[in-house]
């Protein structure tokens, strides 16, 4: 059943089409602060968080019925929210496709399928495949966020990628029925990959190696020794905030424009990552984006290069 706290948000015209919903936890006035790991942003109108497949298809037929706006919400690690309220839907996959289930071996087969509901966190699926002996997600260690984030993003480090084990994804379609999509029919980019317009992933297949568990453990050992030196993991933030231009690093062009260290409000242009925009304490989204528009203007003045953002921004 429905899970409805009555708030101010209670005189939305749309209220009433979501909350009567079954198999649905909402949470109304939500801050987004609390769901990002930036820890920045105004309340949603309604946090759902469907408890089934059946009920996600029924909450995302009503909201395109009903012209509800609505977005997926991971786990906030690649998104700058609002400081104005956000009138629409934000929805977490997390009870309804956060499940991990290795198949067995295929006959003949050097790899093993893995299963992983698009609400996973990342963090979960990295001990799993530790536990388990499964190699391939090592470039993933202290990347936070959703597998479904993840594979959108294409996300990853220089040592490799998501999408090199990822086998296929199944979608829910704009129909509401479920398809899975093969690695070979996807556009996969530089951090991202392009479904079916409309569609959202429900669930990713990886194909991986029985890899020895130690080696594993010393992988991501290594890995996150380069990122605690290199990467101010102890600051709310969104990790790179652009994506690198073919050929350069977009955090060197930001520390080449004089751009270390800049603050504006409680955010700052990391002095230990030009990339990557810091969180002090109370910063806004009006001070982080004020950075990320200075990045971008100094660096094209500077060296004619236009920075292509990674981050999303949820306007109000």
């Amino acid at each position: 059943m429905s899970a409805v706290a009555a708030t101010s948000w209670s005189q939305t015209p749309w209220t009433a089409a979501v909350a009567g919903l079954p198999d649905l936890d909402l949470l109304w006035n939500e801050p987004l602060s609390r769901h990002t790991t930036f820890r920045v942003g105004a309340p949603v109108a309604c946090l759902a968080q469907p408890r089934s497949i059946a009920a996600l298809q029924t909450l995302i037929g009503r909201l395109r019925h009903e012209g509800i706006p609505h977005f997926v919400l991971g786990a906030g690690s690649n998104l700058l929210a609002s400081d104005e309220p956000w009138d629409g839907v934000a929805i977490q996959l997390g009870l309804c496709c956060g499940g991990i289930h290795l198949e067995s071996p295929r006959s003949g087969a050097d790899t093993n399928l893995l299963r992983v509901g698009a609400g996973a966190k990342l963090a979960r699926l990295l001990r799993f495949s530790v536990q388990r002996g499964l190699g391939g997600f090592e470039p993933l260690v202290g990347i936070p966020g959703t597998v479904g984030g993840a594979v959108v993003m294409n996300a990853g480090t220089q040592i490799g990628c998501i999408t090199d084990v990822l086998d296929a994804v199944t979608i829910m379609e704009t129909t509401g029925d479920p398809r899975e999509v093969p690695k070979s029919r996807l556009e996969i980019e530089y951090r991202s990959v392009t479904l079916p317009e409309g569609s959202l992933i429900l669930e990713a297949s990886f194909s991986v190696k029985p890899t020895d568990p130690r080696h594993i453990r010393s992988k991501l050992r290594d890995a996150m020794k380069r990122r605690r030196a290199t990467q101010p993991l102890g600051w709310p933030s969104a990790g790179c905030i652009f994506k690198n231009p073919p050929g350069q690093s977009a955090g060197a062009l930001i520390e080449r424009a004089g751009l270390k260290g800049l603050r504006c409000g409680d955010a700052e242009i990391s002095s230990r990552h030009a990339n990557w925009i810091i969180n002090l304490g109370q910063a806004s989204s009006r001070d982080v984006l004020t950075l990320v528009q200075i990045a971008e203007e100094r660096v094209f003045e500077a060296f004619g290069v236009r920075l292509e953002r990674e981050i999303r921004v949820l306007a109000g």
